[in-house]
């Protein structure tokens, strides 16, 4: 399913960018996510997430040594795309992974792809998530149709990688109060108010 949502967003996005990705990504942000490694190797997202800042942390990864890595994640949000392929590359990178966000950052739209990467994944009681829609904003315009499937397909494939973390916030989440993925505004949850709704989406404090 994933290689069917990557292949649709290639297609949306070719004429625009050559399939580097920024089919979705959240309005209102200078793109441009800072990509930081400390001495301890622990790999630091923060700002807007873009097809450059997936390139950078995918580099890095290649050059990190060690059994251990962390991601320390302070972002909006961004491309969807980029967001997938750093899970991804997480996911099948055979090291334990960790994610976090601590007390006053933020963890919001795509960057909680990446939270949902980590074997652990940490977070402070008052840093703060959002779960929302995904939102087509291709500079070329498509009809209303493919938009839709590329949304619906692309909401599948966040849906399914929460689920993957933890099926009970997932079902939380498509609840018909609730209904996350299916709105702009989306769900606001605080740290704490991860932990205690998330069905151990959170599964410890940074």
């Amino acid at each position: 399913m994933r290689a069917c949502l990557i292949l649709i967003t290639c297609i949306a996005s070719l004429a625009l960018s050559g399939c580097t990705g920024g089919a979705f990504s959240m309005r209102g942000y200078v793109p441009g996510a800072a990509v930081e490694t400390t001495p301890s190797r622990d790999i630091t997202i923060s700002g807007v997430i873009t097809q450059e800042t997936a390139n950078t942390v995918l580099d890095e990864l290649a050059n990190q040594p060690g059994p251990v890595v962390t991601i320390h994640l302070d972002s909006p949000g961004g491309d969807v795309s980029a967001a997938f392929q750093i899970h991804d590359r997480l996911k099948r990178d055979g090291r334990l992974v960790v994610t976090s966000v601590a007390d006053g950052a933020r963890c919001m739209s795509s960057c909680t792809l990446i939270f949902a990467a980590g074997n652990r994944r940490l977070a402070g009681s008052q840093s703060r998530f959002r779960f929302h829609a995904p939102l087509y904003v291709g500079r070329l315009p498509l009809p209303g149709p493919m938009v839709d499937v590329i949304e619906a397909m692309t909401r599948r494939g966040i849906a399914n990688t929460y689920a993957e973390a933890s099926p009970e916030f997932a079902r939380y989440l498509a609840e018909p109060d609730v209904l996350a993925l299916h709105s702009r505004k989306g769900l606001a949850l605080s740290g704490e108010e991860l932990v205690s709704r998330g069905g151990n989406f959170v599964t410890g404090t940074p």
